[in-house]
């Protein structure tokens, strides 16, 4: 049996990222850029107002209250046709060019209109060059606005569309194939028997895959019999990465380590020092990776969390893999009765800018409703014998 540290470094260690594929910028959100993207332009294109007012010359309001004869009215997306000299203002819109001649913006507010003749008034003095974005303060041709590597967010859409990249090099998203086993189980549109259960399993990891924008197909549920999950086994080797959930404890009829030994499966472990979640085992068939999970659905998802959720985005060529971990304050003690390293359910709360967590009622690693009222998983470590109330704990984010 191996740490949780350990078997997440296997894990990071074997999985690489798929090749680049290109796509159109507008559906590469989510996904990780495989290419340096350059601007073809200058941002802004042209010195640009950063205010709805009057473009002057600052050193004839140098004496404010000062009346200027408008010359302009310059509105965004209209190149000005005068220049400004002193004595004179135009009038200009949020965007819109700097006429020449002009080296500040007065906004409305610092500003009175004279009926007569065009005229504004300039009520206070201004800085050369305030109000004014000048051309190519945000970037420049040629300059590298995005990075090989870097999440692809709304705003990064948005540089994309600034600087004209209509299709784009990112790292392709992974196939994920999931099996549930178990012969109890039976389908979320089926009233369970006495001795049966719905498959939440697979739905619930799906959505975990999915999230991270991974290619899912549900494979379906299989009975506990060598050749039934060898079958399906077989047919999920096609994905890139294949989730089994159930079948790989020490019960009778826990088959799927020994079937994906029969499959001459490489396996890299098969058990770990966890709670929930330890008789999980990984390994690789062909180019396929191979996660098999225990069936209770908090180990499921916990068990995603720390090894599926790297790995898929490692294959998608991300660098920040992990979820993020933060320091917060116990609310209650915690005696510690196993020395496997646990994750706990528990709500995590901010209060007068200190965070403090509590672990939810939870009745073990079948009670799939206790992860409903959590917010992030609350590391007890092996090494621990008790956590007392006040102490700094690791908590995983999960929203």
């Amino acid at each position: 049996m191996i740490s949780v540290d350990t078997a997440v470094k296997i894990v990071m260690d074997v999985t690489v990222p798929l090749p680049a594929k290109t796509v159109p910028f507008e559906g590469a959100l989510g996904l990780c850029l495989a290419e340096d993207v350059r601007s073809d332009i200058d941002m802004p294109p042209f010195d640009r107002s950063a205010m709805d007012g009057y473009a002057v010359i600052a050193e004839d309001t140098a004496h404010a209250p000062v009346e200027l004869t408008v010359i302009e009215d310059i509105a965004a997306g209209y190149m000005p046709t005068k220049k400004v000299v002193r004595g004179q203002a135009s009038k200009i819109m949020t965007g819109a060019a700097v006429p020449a001649g002009a080296d500040a913006v007065v906004k409305f507010e610092e500003t009175e209109d004279v009926s007569a003749n065009n005229r504004v008034k300039i009520l206070r003095a201004i800085d050369k060059g305030r109000n004014i974005s000048k051309m190519g303060e945000d970037m420049k041709v040629g300059q590298i606005v995005l990075r090989k590597g870097m999440p692809i967010r709304p705003q990064e859409i948005g540089i994309l569309a600034t600087v004209g990249k209509s299709n784009v090099e990112v790292f392709s998203t992974p196939t994920v194939g999931i099996i549930s086993t178990g012969t109890e189980l039976v389908d979320v549109s089926s009233k369970p028997s006495a001795a049966q259960i719905r498959n939440s399993n697979g739905y619930s990891l799906a959505s975990q895959a999915r999230r991270l924008k991974a290619d899912v197909e549900l494979l379906g549920t299989v009975k506990d019999t060598k050749d039934e999950i060898s079958r399906m086994i077989r047919r999920g080797l096609q994905k890139d990465i294949l989730i089994l959930s159930g079948g790989v404890s020490m019960g009778e009829y826990d088959l799927v380590g020994d079937v994906m030994k029969d499959l001459n499966t490489h396996i890299y472990f098969e058990k770990v020092a966890l709670r929930p979640g330890k008789p999980v085992v990984f390994g690789k068939k062909d180019k396929t990776f191979i996660f098999a999970l225990p069936g209770n659905p908090v180990a499921s998802f916990v068990t995603f969390e720390l090894f599926i959720y790297p790995a898929i985005r490692k294959i998608m060529g991300f660098t920040d893999l992990h979820r993020t971990t933060i320091k917060a304050s116990l609310e209650v003690e915690i005696l510690v009765k196993r020395k496997r390293r646990e994750y706990r359910p528990a709500f995590l709360r901010m209060q007068n800018n200190m965070w403090f967590v509590s672990p939810v009622e939870w009745h073990g690693s079948a009670d799939l409703l206790s992860t409903t009222r959590a917010n992030c998983l609350l590391i007890v470590r092996e090494d621990a014998e008790k956590l007392s109330v006040g102490q700094l704990v690791d908590v995983i984010l999960l929203d």
